[in-house]
């Protein structure tokens, strides 16, 4: 059962009481899936792998996220058709097909994060071959439970409304997850991709709930953004075959501070240093438990892992003598004695990148790690241009104007920004830190002179 502070039924409806958006309102069809075991599961997954080993209050999971951009994309997908409606003066879809949308949207939300493995990102490393998370998403909503539950709504739904608004797994998954979709006679465009877009783009639903959460648990305000002003100027910039989600002019400060909000997060959350090397010892903590060093391909066999189990079984490789089990519990980080510029990387930097991690090596006994931006699995912010034909970027809708604006010509600030960030760090024991800290404290003093 869904255990929460604050639930009472108004209209067939349950409230939930959130954190970070306040009272949550879910169906009964909505409720039987986050009551399964697959979504339940979700409770011991936690969000940020071992950030909390950082900052002790980001114990949150991914069970809260997933409610999180329920709740989100509903308000997103309500404010735009809206604001739609207003600036032209005609619907975007009748109303049979905006439930239905909104429908799919609230399902793809609920349920986009249930195959993530155990302390979420970090341990995606120890996927066979090239399965992503999203392949385990695929598969629970396949082949559990929750396939039937996600029909049975649809079911009732074709049924208020007709059959031609059907809910399946399928359905689901070609609008979100599948490669290609346009290839599949049954994808209508341009809306499935107008959906898709409030999952996943520059300006998703997804990122504004774990931006909000993040920050809140791990006690900073790097996350931080103006999320009803964002919400309040969403629109849809809509022309010929195109239909694209977009904000309005006047969102355009609230939307820099999401933008600056993710760059901030990931250099001082996300990609942080002891984090960064916490997570690495997870892993090689992971590959010792798991059957062949990776998760099981098996649906069921998968969803019996959780952090609990992973933890349980990390303890009991402590005990048996295996060192990096003893590492990782002990939380015995290595030192960061060098660190790039965050940015692109002219030569200079990169022979100077290169000089230190050689001189490094070259200490009697030192045993370096490296560690880069580019090998982390969260996505690095990277701000677009706007293109109407590949549908990358966010369009800037302007009164009076029918073409939409970039957003790189109207934000000063986030021209800045468009570089992709490329930090390069360097680690040694603690028991050559000095030493190393010394040897590069005196080859960038010499550079400089």
């Amino acid at each position: 059962m869904l255990y929460v502070t604050t639930l009472r039924g108004v209209n067939n409806v349950v409230q939930l009481r959130d954190p970070i958006h306040g009272f949550i309102d879910i169906t009964e069809g909505e409720l039987l899936i986050i009551d399964s075991q697959p979504f339940q599961r979700l409770r011991n997954i936690k969000q940020l792998a071992t950030t909390y080993l950082v900052y002790p209050g980001a114990e949150h999971t991914r069970f809260g996220h997933s409610i999180g951009v329920m709740h989100l994309v509903s308000k997103a997908f309500d404010n735009a058709l809206e604001n739609y409606e207003k600036r032209n003066n005609e619907k975007l879809f009748d109303d049979a097909r905006k439930k239905w949308y909104r429908q799919i949207l609230r399902l793809i939300a609920l349920t986009h994060d249930l195959g993530h493995a155990p302390f979420s990102h970090a341990s995606e490393y120890l996927f066979d071959g090239r399965l992503e998370h999203e392949d385990y998403t695929q598969k629970i909503i396949f082949e559990t439970e929750i396939s039937g539950m996600i029909s049975e709504i649809g079911e009732k739904f074709k049924e208020e409304h007709g059959d031609e608004y059907h809910i399946t797994p399928e359905l689901l998954w070609m609008i979100y997850g599948e490669k290609n979709p346009e290839l599949n006679p049954d994808y209508r465009m341009p809306d499935y991709k107008f959906l898709k877009s409030f999952m996943d783009s520059e300006i998703d639903c997804d990122k504004m709930d774990y931006l909000l959460r993040d920050s809140y648990y791990c006690g900073v305000s790097y996350g931080k953004f103006d999320l009803n002003r964002l919400l309040s100027t969403l629109n849809v910039y809509k022309k010929d075959n195109v239909m694209q989600l977009a904000v309005e002019r006047g969102g355009l400060h609230a939307f820099e501070e999401f933008v600056i909000a993710r760059y901030f997060m990931f250099i001082q959350v996300y990609f942080h240093k002891t984090r960064r090397y916490l997570d690495k010892l997870l892993i090689d903590c992971i590959r010792l438990i798991l059957p062949d060093q990776k998760f099981p391909t098996d649906v069921q066999e998968y969803l019996a892992y959780d952090d609990y189990i992973i933890w349980n079984e990390i303890r009991n490789a402590e005990k048996q003598g295996e060192q990096t089990a003893e590492e990782f519990l002990k939380r015995e980080v290595k030192s960061c004695v060098y660190e790039t510029k965050i940015h692109n990387h002219g030569s200079g930097d990169i022979n100077t990148y290169q000089i230190i991690k050689r001189e490094l090596n070259r200490i009697e006994g030192i045993e370096i790690y490296e560690d880069t931006a580019n090998k982390s699995p969260h996505k690095i912010p990277v701000i677009e241009s706007y293109d109407s034909n590949s549908g990358k970027g966010i369009p800037i809708l302007v009164n009076h104007i029918d073409r939409p604006h970039n957003l790189l010509e109207e934000s000063l600030l986030l021209q800045s920004l468009d570089h992709p960030i490329n930090i390069k760090r360097i680690y040694v024991g603690k028991e050559h830190a000095e030493k190393a800290r010394e040897m590069v404290h005196s080859f960038l003093n010499f550079e400089e002179v």
